[in-house]
Order: C-alpha cells, then sequence, then structure tokens
C-alpha cells in the first residue's frame, strides 16, 4: 500500500493532466471537465490506480471539505463514467456516494449560501524565472463564494473576467509591481490577492455592497493578507490590502482624488465609475478592462 501511495504520489508532481485533474476538482469545475482531465491521467481509461489517486487527492483530503451537491454529482458522473467502460469501481467512490445520497434529503441550500472554492494556478516549465512563479509552480487561492451566479449576490461569485484579469496579473506581474492599483467592483478579491503576490506597490479594492465588502476582507484574510478599511493608510506592505465601500453611483469627486492610482481594474463592468476616474485623476492612468 505504501509503494502504491508513493507511486501515486510520483505521478501527482509530474504529469500535468494530475494536477489539472485535482486543480479543476478544487474549483468546482463540472463533473466532464474533471473525469476528461483524469482520463488524460489515465491514457483514456479510469482505472483502479487512477480510481485511488482521485480518492486520495481529491475527495478524501483532510483540508478540503467538498461541497455536498457538487461532490453527489461528481461521485455519480465518475461512476457511471468507470462502469461504462467496463472498468472496476473501487469500494470507497461507491460507499461515499451512497452515503452522500443517503444525506440528500437533510441537506438544503440557504439562501445567500456560501461554499469554498480553491482556485490554482498553474505556471509552466518556461515561467519558473517570473517573479510571481512559486517553487512549487502552483499557486492555491481559498475563495469563499456564492453558490453560483442564481444563488445568493453576484458579488461573491468568481467571474470569467476575474479569473482571466489574475491570470493577466500573474503572466505579467513586471507591469503592476510597485505600482499603486485600484480595482472596481472587487467582489470576491481574487484580483486583489494577486496584485499582492507580485508585490504592487499599494493595492485598493472596492465594492459597493457591503455583504460583499464583508465576503472580500474574509477571503483576503484566508490568504494571509491583512485587510484595512482605511484610504490614507501611508504605512503599506505587500501583504496589506486597502477595502472601501464605494457604490459606484454616488462616488465622490473628492473621494476619488485621494485613491491616485497609477493602474485602475475594472471585471464586472462598472464604466461609468471608470470614465469619472479617468476625467478626475488625469489620462495618464492605466486602465484595464477584460
Amino acid at each position: 500500500m505504501a509503494a502504491a501511495e508513493a507511486s501515486i504520489e510520483e505521478l501527482e508532481l509530474s504529469d500535468p493532466p494530475c494536477l489539472h485533474t485535482i486543480s479543476a476538482f478544487l474549483s468546482m469545475e463540472p463533473p466532464d471537465v474533471v473525469i476528461s482531465f483524469a482520463r488524460d491521467c489515465g491514457k483514456g481509461l479510469i482505472t483502479e490506480r487512477l480510481q485511488h489517486f482521485i480518492w486520495i487527492h481529491c475527495i478524501n483530503r483532510t483540508d478540503v471539505k467538498p461541497y455536498p451537491p457538487y461532490l453527489r454529482s461528481f461521485l455519480k458522473k465518475l461512476i457511471f463514467e468507470i462502469e461504462s467502460s467496463g472498468e472496476v469501481v473501487i469500494d470507497e467512490l461507491y460507499e461515499k456516494y451512497v452515503y452522500q445520497t443517503s444525506m440528500k434529503g437533510s441537506v438544503s441550500v440557504k439562501e445567500n449560501e456560501r461554499l469554498s472554492k480553491r482556485i490554482s494556478f498553474l505556471f509552466p516549465r518556461d515561467c519558473s524565472n517570473l517573479p510571481s512563479c512559486p517553487k512549487s509552480r502552483k499557486l492555491e487561492v481559498l475563495l469563499h463564494c456564492s453558490v453560483n451566479l442564481l444563488e445568493g449576490d453576484t458579488g461573491c461569485s468568481i467571474w470569467p473576467s476575474c479569473l482571466f484579469l489574475s491570470e493577466f496579473i500573474l503572466s505579467f506581474p513586471e507591469i503592476f509591481a510597485n505600482k499603486s492599483c485600484f480595482e472596481v467592483g472587487s467582489g470576491v478579491g481574487l484580483v486583489g490577492i494577486c496584485l499582492a503576490h507580485v508585490k504592487a506597490s499599494k493595492v485598493i479594492l472596492s465594492d459597493g455592497d457591503l455583504l460583499t465588502l464583508a465576503n472580500m476582507k474574509l477571503n483576503l484574510e484566508s490568504n494571509k493578507i491583512t485587510a484595512r478599511n482605511h484610504l490614507l493608510d501611508h504605512t503599506i506592505d505587500s501583504n496589506t490590502v486597502q477595502c472601501l465601500h464605494l457604490p459606484w453611483e454616488s462616488a465622490a469627486e473628492n473621494g476619488l482624488q485621494q485613491i491616485n492610482p497609477d493602474i485602475v481594474m475594472d471585471s464586472q463592468g462598472c464604466l461609468l465609475l471608470i470614465l469619472l476616474l479617468w476625467f478626475v485623476i488625469s489620462t495618464h492612468l492605466i486602465v484595464f478592462l477584460p
């Protein structure tokens, strides 16, 4: 058993499709996507060895508690795919699915319910010299967010544009390093976490919804970043991010002048506030609108 686990661990470290499988599961991508990556690991088959890999590194991790409805859906699809290909399903998967099914009636989705996702940014080997690239070539971000865009407020959801902008920041850290960066409509705070990672000189996040702002601060703290409420904190380090309550429709000119950033980002379409910032501050402002 020890030899088998060592072999699985070696496969995890050396095979990108296996890393993609784990990352897709932790970020709760659709089951078909996770299983597609898993098939890449097993050369098209979901063998017993690969099932044990999925069990150890995805389903039965001690540091992650999968969202029950997602886990139930994933197990159902995984077992179906294994059986359809004529492979033997390991007992652990059957037992977990039976347990999750038996719990289905006792678990209800509450309004504005939050779940935890781990978003993984995987760096290619040729990016190992980037200042933003960890030694493991993997950056994991823990986020508390809405179940989906239709359940709960959209400010606590992970938008595709937010993922795109975060990946851009990590891919081109030299653009943002040592710059004062301000994000409009920061939502879950993922962009701010990435800006702190690439050592922006100052990171200011904002949102017009107080509940979203509270959730954003929780996400910052969960990733070992200090959140502050006051704009005029001059002793800021790379592990500190300033969070502002800023409803874009009532933003005042004098308040915007105090921000005075080098770079403004907007992944949620607050175009009117961006135009106001451009007018109030100056035309040298760099704006990113993914």
